[in-house]
């Protein structure tokens, strides 16, 4: 049954209204996103802000008041509006933490030492739901109860439209822990088959939100899932068959400003129109332990990146607030019903530590397609965006837009800017309107690639549909390393002699300071107990060295180099730079450890693309920026020997950083 809405008129009259059956949104090809760099050429005046979600005057939806609900910790709410069934359903993660509840669990059993349950809801309005007795799984006795799976922790659920074996219509995928994902299958998502042990991930992968769909456009059913390398990261892989995966590089993870304080918790991807959208919880262990949820964006579901790093796009409640501490967006296909996105989350009033906290099921609804959008950065004057070449394909242009109480003008222009055809002002909120020419408008230039203008004068343009981009290639970021026109900072240096103390270097176990006997005055020795090799590591932050390189050194290179050796002949030297404290590029220089004080260099330019570095002998780190982004935001540099010939002890002495004037 529609719900029925209830409002009174200016009149005092009630009027009745009922509620649109919801869809699946489907995504449109020819619709564009205005974040898209394949898509605008250049905002100027313009900023970037997000939609506003009204979060719904019923949340919670529901609360843990069945015995089995002994935690509904992270809750993980996967949500599917069924077009067939005509009905919501939701399946959500309980744990019992409590030893008495475990116990009345049929036949008990723990993963992590608590019991783990995946639980289902219906609903036929996505308001009041339903837990119904499905006589599958016993608790303290009865089987009344809607628990559809156990010991599958961290699910995701995926109705699988494609699939041609009705047995496995439904498919979960979950993990018992790092490295050890699971899959099963299902008719109807309520009768579930056993635990499939799965091919392809890494010990470091899973204990998150495991989100797995079917990608169209590929024709491969997709796995995202925690990549765990010191902090917390995205990962993506990719199957034919959901058992055999490949793939699971790292795709997202936090800002070098943010450090490991904040960390990528979990991803739920989707489709929207010709890119990728996710919302990514953003976990804040530096920060009181909560958690937001941000939106990402990909053009192929490889590279991804936060649209507002650190502005949440679901905002917690204020204190008091049943979602006051973290917020878990749903995992699902995009639902939209009466003009509007409904996103189901799980909201928790306590911080993520511990497994005894209830996350409970909230709605937020958001205007259609206002996921992020361009408005003037500066009110009072009109913001104009130019995009690049989009090829008219036949369909009519048209616009999401919020123009009421400003003004939108379009204009389309050719390649040297010339006029086409300037559409009539709107001056009203509108969605996926068409557009109106004053002219022929586009529909006589079918083919044709084409500029379009916009000037917003108090408006926001949230998306733009029925043209192409003419060039589907990402563009490249051009780092401001690499401006031919950049003034280059006066050439500098800075060395570590040793002189006095240790000047605030560390290594893993013991650095210990002498007066004298290095290559030139005092030095240090750095130790380490066992067989791991000992690292000289420089203060993270360190005046001497930390911040962009290009500024503190000048010129257009720099040279890094150090004096070392050793009781005993070792590896080679390894100098590494450090982004922040985070991640390090690596380079292993010729010169191998010995009882006499060596030399070792390390040379880099700073404009260096990812692949120049590469090829001068630079590697990232499994966890590293990108070059331009380390040489900009360097915090640390690090020297260890490589592990052949292995050393628990080496001197150092006269490590220095010089700046280059370059060729």
């Amino acid at each position: 049954m529609r719900p029925v809405i209830l409002a009174l008129t200016a009149s005092g009259i009630a009027s009745i209204s009922v509620a649109a059956e919801p869809s699946l949104l489907k995504p449109d090809a020819h619709q564009l996103a205005v974040f898209d760099p394949r898509v605008i050429h250049t905002a100027q005046n313009a900023r970037l802000v997000p939609g506003v979600p009204v979060k719904a005057a019923e949340n919670p939806l529901f609360s843990a008041d069945k015995p089995w609900e002994n935690a509904l910790n992270n809750l993980y709410p996967n949500v599917l509006w069924d077009e067939s069934e005509k009905v919501f359903k939701l399946w959500y993660k309980c744990v019992l933490s409590d030893n008495e509840a475990i116990a009345k669990m049929d036949g008990p059993s723990t993963v992590h030492e608590v019991g783990w349950y995946l639980l289902y809801a219906t609903s036929k309005d996505g308001i009041r739901w339903d837990k119904p007795k499905l006589g599958l799984h016993k608790f303290d006795g009865s089987a009344d109860t809607n628990i559809v799976a156990r010991d599958c922790p961290n699910a995701g659920v995926l109705k699988d439209g494609h699939e041609t074996d009705p047995a496995r219509r439904y498919k979960m995928v979950s993990d018992v822990g790092l490295g050890k994902p699971q899959v099963r299958f299902s008719p109807d998502g309520i009768h579930w088959g056993a635990a499939v042990d799965v091919k392809g991930f890494g010990p470091q992968n899973g204990d998150t939100h495991n989100n797995a769909l079917w990608d169209e456009r590929t024709g491969k059913f997709l796995w995202f899932t925690k990549l765990y390398l010191g902090e917390r990261t995205m990962a993506r892989f990719e199957s034919d068959d959901f058992l055999n995966w490949r793939g699971g590089g790292m795709v997202l993870r936090s800002s070098i400003a943010e450090g490991r304080a904040t960390q990528t918790y979990c991803m739920t991807p989707f489709r929207w129109g010709r890119v990728w959208l996710a919302w990514v919880m953003m976990y804040h262990p530096g920060a009181g332990r909560t958690v937001d949820c941000e939106l990402a964006w990909s053009p192929d579901s490889i590279k991804w990146e936060r649209l507002m790093p650190g502005t949440p796009f679901i905002p917690r409640g204020g204190k008091g607030c049943c979602d006051s501490e973290c917020i878990y967006a749903m995992a699902g296909p995009p639902i939209v019903q009466d003009g509007q996105h409904l996103i189901f989350y799980g909201g928790d009033d306590f911080p993520h530590t511990g497994w005894k906290r209830d996350c409970v099921p909230c709605l937020a609804r958001l205007p259609l397609d206002h996921f992020a959008g361009y408005a003037p950065a500066d009110k009072a004057k009109p913001a104009t965006i130019f995009t690049t070449k989009l090829r008219v394909t036949g369909e009519p242009l048209r616009i999401t837009a919020d123009g009421a109480g400003g003004r939108i003008r379009i204009a389309a222009l050719d390649d040297i800017a010339v006029g086409i055809d300037e559409a009539e002002p709107i001056t009203a909120d509108v969605t996926s309107f068409e557009v109106k020419w004053k002219g022929r408008g586009l529909a006589a230039h079918g083919g044709r690639d084409v500029h379009l203008q916009f000037e917003l004068t108090n408006a926001t343009l949230w998306s733009i549909s029925g043209l192409d981009p003419a060039d589907e290639t990402m563009p490249e970021k051009i780092s401001p390393l690499k401006n031919p026109h950049r003034r280059a900072a006066p050439v500098a240096a800075r060395a570590f002699t040793f002189d006095a103390d240790v000047e605030k270097w560390t290594g893993v176990d013991q650095v210990t300071h002498h007066p004298d006997g290095g290559a030139k005055g005092g030095h240090v020795t750095v130790s380490r107990k066992g067989r791991a090799l000992p690292i000289a590591s420089s203060a993270v932050g360190d005046e001497k060295i930390a911040g962009d390189w290009s500024h503190l050194f000048g010129g257009k290179e720099a040279t890094i180099s150090c004096q070392v050796r050793a009781a005993r002949p070792g590896g080679k030297v390894q100098i590494e730079i450090f982004a922040g404290d985070i991640a390090p590029w690596h380079f292993e220089t010729g010169i191998a450890f010995d009882h006499e004080w060596r030399a070792a260099t390390a040379e880099l330019r700073y404009d260096w693309s990812d692949e120049e570095a590469t090829r001068a002998g630079w590697r990232k780190s499994a966890t590293g920026f990108s070059w331009a982004d380390t040489i900009q935001h360097v915090g640390k540099i690090v020297i260890v020997p490589t592990a052949a010939g292995a050393l628990d002890a080496f001197d150092l002495d006269e490590v220095t950083v010089t700046g280059g004037a370059g060729r």
